[in-house]
């Protein structure tokens, strides 16, 4: 079963980047991971459940890769260009989150998926900022905590705009326009740092 309860949850993922979670049915579901909707039924539940586990699967995975993407980075200023630009690495995942969102203020079983994700990226941002002002790297305008609720709002902000295809928005630009947002915020200059490597290769 651990291949079939993957290309469900893929299945999922992928139908709720189109559809939304109210638009998900478990024969939609099963068509696209091409298992019966009496397998899903037996290994799941309700479609609920499969929405539900597929959330938790999607946040568990995001949490494996900022663990594997700040493992061994000591440079506070590449650790929270990381975190940012991570989070706007493809419109599929901008969609699904902003789905997410929408779709916990209107299920109550969705809430702690959707609060459990942001509260992990934010935990991480406040780590490396936290590390940033105590090594000197970082000049703050208020404290670690609310700069972090600060880019939570961005970063949401423009995953909505890349979801939306706002304007024709691309990833790369919505990257640019979040570092160069927060830059004042915490007192670095990402793109300076990005021009020096670019200028060493």
């Amino acid at each position: 079963m651990p291949l079939k309860r993957d290309r469900v949850l893929k299945a999922a993922e992928r139908l709720l980047a189109l559809y939304g979670v109210d638009g998900i049915r478990l024969r939609d579901i099963a068509a696209e991971a091409g298992v019966s909707i009496g397998l899903i039924q037996h290994h799941f539940g309700s479609r609920d459940d499969v929405v539900r586990e597929m959330l938790l699967t999607a946040s568990e995975e995001r949490i494996r890769q900022w663990t594997a993407q700040l493992d061994g980075v000591e440079d506070n200023r590449e650790r929270l260009r990381l975190l940012l630009s991570g989070a706007l690495s493809s419109r599929e995942r901008c969609i699904v989150w902003t789905e997410s969102c929408a779709a916990a203020s209107r299920n109550d079983f969705l809430q702690p998926l959707v609060s459990d994700t942001n509260n992990a990226w934010r935990s991480w941002v406040v780590e490396t900022i936290e590390r940033g002002v105590a090594d000197g790297t970082f000049t703050l305008r208020a404290s670690p905590a609310e700069t972090a609720k600060m880019l939570v709002a961005l970063v949401d902000g423009l995953m909505l705009a890349v979801a939306a295809d706002d304007d024709g928005i691309t990833l790369e630009q919505a990257s640019d326009l979040l570092l160069n947002a927060v830059a004042p915020h915490v007192g670095v200059d990402f793109q300076a740092r990005n021009e020096m490597k670019e200028n060493r290769l």
